[in-house]
């Protein structure tokens, strides 16, 4: 439990550092946010907990299914011309993945322990 609160407050602090100082981009745009939010929910869904913590599905589909929907949504930002395609953003796009993938994880492992507990 306390990994999980200290990635999750981790995480919120180099988002922040992320979007106000290498990106320029205020935390609550909209259409930003829901870009972040989509990559985030990639993490910790098909990542953290179907991959890494549940064995699901095996780390290669994974990557398969996440790289398809990234692309898919840079694909309609480069026609709807929301904002540039940069190595910032990619790399931002990449720190929400993991982060998620990580909170995935570890909210997972805290869930099945409280369960156990319980």
């Amino acid at each position: 439990m306390k990994m999980l609160i200290f990635s999750f407050i981790a995480g919120a602090f180099l988002l922040y550092f992320l979007n106000i100082a290498i990106l320029k981009t205020p935390l609550l745009d909209l259409h930003w946010s829901i870009h972040a939010g989509l990559r985030f929910l990639i993490g910790f869904i098909i990542l953290g907990v179907s991959c890494f913590y549940t064995h699901a599905i095996r780390f290669k589909t994974a990557v398969y299914i996440t790289a398809c929907i990234v692309a898919m949504d840079y694909i309609y930002d480069y026609y709807a011309q929301a904002h540039r395609f940069n190595l910032e953003i990619i790399l931002h796009g990449i720190f929400m993945m993991v982060w998620g993938a990580i909170l995935g994880y570890l909210t997972a492992k805290s869930i099945k322990e409280k369960s156990i507990r319980s």
